[in-house]
């Protein structure tokens, strides 16, 4: 039975990651579907009878933010049009994080109960989507003109499709932690000068396609396999543990700190220096709510311009050298504060950030050493942990569900290169 079990969900992850690439090249929003899809046999595969901390703690931080929603100043409709007229949409933010989280825990549960033996065909299935994945990113660095005019009968060249350039670089540096593990298997002296060769290629093309997050993703993952050779017993203690403490400081390094270097007179580029005033409102609001924060998705509701802070206003045209009056209406938080530690205090306040901290402790000390897993699992995780934070600490809303279905997914696919690669 568990034979069975293993080789139909190996199929499923197969399928699964199939799908990642056009989802990917088409911008990654489709990643939530894929979960959910994804989710629907693991629903029959995973243990429903058995519950853990980090389940429980991942269910008390989706409560905690559906709770939130009652003093929030964003109530968007719980669902938005229909079925029929293709534009139905689940509006309400914590609904939308419950059921990602929901799917996620079944998803993992389901890959972690896979067979080795039902694994290889899928393994190979997943590296090769994966590096039609990094053909096509390789493509968006060298030949980006190219690529927006493959976007063009569908997509807006001037804004939608460089977004969506972006956000498939995203979901490719989520991706980069599987290659890495299956370059563990390389024989003999291959591996090492294969992963930091990709790496290397890896930090070049992001730097081409101008993904700051990308390239900083690249240098964290360089960083924490280091750690987890040079720490062989406790690296994903401290490695997570590092993520916790950052959340729990993040209100101080980014939004007291973040000012501190704005005043010094740091020449800052003008999108990092509009991001640290970001980083400063955000701040002010944690401020006034530190306890319950001021509930999910409130931040979509903060539109403070440049034009109601003159001092600011003045030094960003002076930064772009633009004075044609379109900073005066531009918000300086768009929407969400692009670091997911300060709005989740801004957001579910302490208690909120608790919670994560807790999340994060909790993974950290519940998975093996890195010592007692083969190489190739633990330079993944590692891998994984360092990229996703990356995304984390300066990219998406907490609350994009279409960004945690695809950490899920990239974490079942370093579980398939554990089951298939680990000695049995």
């Amino acid at each position: 039975m568990t034979k069975s079990r293993g080789l139909s969900y190996a199929v499923v992850l197969a399928a699964a990651f199939v799908l990642w690439t056009p989802v990917a090249l088409a911008g990654t929003q489709g990643f939530s579907a894929l979960l959910g899809l994804a989710a629907i046999p693991a629903a029959f595969l995973a243990p429903l009878k058995r519950v853990n901390t980090i389940t429980i703690t991942v269910a008390l931080i989706a409560l905690w933010a559906t709770v939130s929603s009652l003093w929030s100043e964003e109530n968007s409709a719980i669902i938005d049009g229909t079925l029929a007229s293709g534009d139905f949409n689940i509006g309400a933010a914590a609904i939308r994080f419950a059921l990602t989280a929901l799917a996620g825990i079944l998803v993992i549960s389901a890959a972690l109960r896979m067979s080795p033996s039902s694994a290889r065909t899928a393994l190979f299935v997943m590296l090769a989507c994966l590096i039609i994945h990094a053909v096509w990113t390789l493509a968006m660095a060298f030949a980006p003109g190219w690529i927006l005019s493959l976007y063009a009968p569908f997509s807006d060249v001037e804004k939608e499709a460089p977004q969506n350039m972006l956000r498939s670089t995203n979901a490719f540096l989520l991706g980069l932690p599987i290659l890495i593990g299956a370059m563990c298997a390389l024989p003999g002296k291959l591996p090492v000068p294969s992963i930091v060769a990709l790496l290397i290629a890896a930090f070049i093309i992001f730097c081409m396609i101008g993904s700051d997050v990308a390239w900083i993703g690249v240098v964290l993952i360089a960083l924490a396999i280091g750690l987890i050779f040079i720490a062989n017993r406790n690296g994903f203690r401290i490695l997570f543990a590092s993520m916790a403490a950052f959340v729990l400081v993040s209100p101080l390094v980014l939004g007291i700190g973040g000012t501190a270097v704005s005043d010094a007179g740091m020449p800052l580029p003008s999108s990092v220096q509009s991001r640290v005033w970001a980083w400063q409102l955000t701040t002010e609001k944690i401020a006034e709510r530190p306890i319950t924060g001021h509930g999910i998705e409130a931040s979509k509701e903060w539109r403070e311009t440049f034009g109601d802070h003159p001092d600011l206003l003045e030094e960003m045209v002076a930064r772009t050298g633009i004075d044609d009056g379109r900073w005066d209406v531009y918000r300086i938080l768009p929407g969400h504060p692009h670091n997911m530690g300060l709005q989740i205090w801004a957001e579910t306040g302490l208690i909120g950030a608790l919670l994560v901290i807790a999340l994060l402790l909790l993974i950290g000390w519940r998975l093996p050493a890195p010592a007692a897993l083969p190489v190739s699992t633990s330079v993944a995780i590692a891998a994984l942990g360092a990229a996703s934070f990356s995304l984390f600490s300066l990219s998406y809303s907490v609350w994009n569900e279409a960004f945690w279905a695809t950490v899920v997914l990239a974490a079942a696919g370093v579980i398939l290169v554990h089951k298939r690669l680990t000695p049995q």
